[in-house]
């Protein structure tokens, strides 16, 4: 009995129909696992608003700082936010975004080869985390909030020197062994907390391409946040701007929008701030 095999018209049908089919579903896919991530990247950021609450509530209610340069500007031991709460959250990896993992902190002045970051985060000297011989992937960044042009800031309070620092830092003052200390603003100075951004998903300006650097905070206002206006609506209209939307340092690297941590230790994706969400004063 002679068998009959499927012929070229039927098995081009076939890869055809196969080609289509995965054309509709690999974009379901790839959204899928986006979605897997942005909720990893979530649940991360949870962890590390808790380490911010935890931070505050053992240093006297005050937030924690961005920087601390304790004996002088690139002078060991430099510390930066995520050091100063990784005791509470014990976990290196809490600290990057699953949909960003090649962006890693890299500050050799300051931390190569310096003791007491080695011994906060366990490793040998020469080894030290958010080093060239050990870069520590971070995806989330503090709200500095500078203000470095005075008609973005009327509140000014601070007494550094500085124009203003109006986030989640208070001011800028000076160690006793000369160095810089970025101190984090008391909690009863956060007028909402429930409305002011603590941490977001954050990268280094436009170039999302650009992936190692010793940027941890979100740093001038309203030039470095997603926003065109300042507090008191005047236009801001010049900055980084990706696919036509003004973002910033803020990286809304899921489905073009960005997760946020708030003062008060909750958390929610954004596909866009307001002005007053990054400043410490009620709206």
């Amino acid at each position: 009995m002679k068998q009959r095999g499927f012929t070229l018209i039927e098995l081009l049908v076939v890869i055809a129909i196969i080609a289509i089919l995965a054309a509709i579903l690999f974009p379901v896919f790839a959204q899928a696992r986006e979605k897997a991530r942005a909720t990893a990247c979530l649940s991360n950021m949870k962890q590390l608003a808790l380490g911010v609450q935890m931070y505050a509530q053992d240093y006297d209610e005050v937030y924690v700082g961005s920087y601390v340069y304790a004996n002088g500007w690139g002078a060991c031991p430099m510390f930066v936010w995520q050091d100063l709460i990784y005791p509470y959250i014990k976990s290196r990896q809490m600290f990057g975004c699953p949909s960003r993992p090649q962006q890693v902190f890299v500050r050799d002045n300051g931390r190569l080869n310096c003791a007491p970051v080695a011994s906060l985060h366990g490793t040998a000297v020469g080894q030290e985390l958010g080093t060239s011989a050990n870069p520590w992937t971070l995806g989330y960044y503090y709200n500095e909030a500078y203000n470095n042009q005075n008609q973005f800031c009327s509140r000014c309070d601070c007494n550094s020197g500085l124009n203003c620092y109006h986030g989640m830092v208070y001011q800028s003052v000076l160690s006793p062994n000369g160095g810089a200390i970025d101190v984090g603003a008391p909690m009863a100075a956060v007028e909402e907390p429930a409305t002011t951004i603590a941490l977001s998903d954050a990268a280094h300006w436009c170039d999302r391409s650009f992936t190692e650097g010793d940027f941890v905070a979100i740093y001038v206002h309203p030039v470095d946040e997603d926003v065109e206006y300042d507090v008191y609506g005047n236009p801001y209209l010049w900055g980084c701007y990706i696919q036509g939307q003004k973002e910033g340092n803020v990286d809304k690297r899921h489905s073009r929008g960005a997760n946020h941590a708030f003062a008060d230790g909750h958390v929610k994706y954004l596909r866009q701030t307001t002005p007053n969400m990054w400043t410490r004063y009620a709206d």
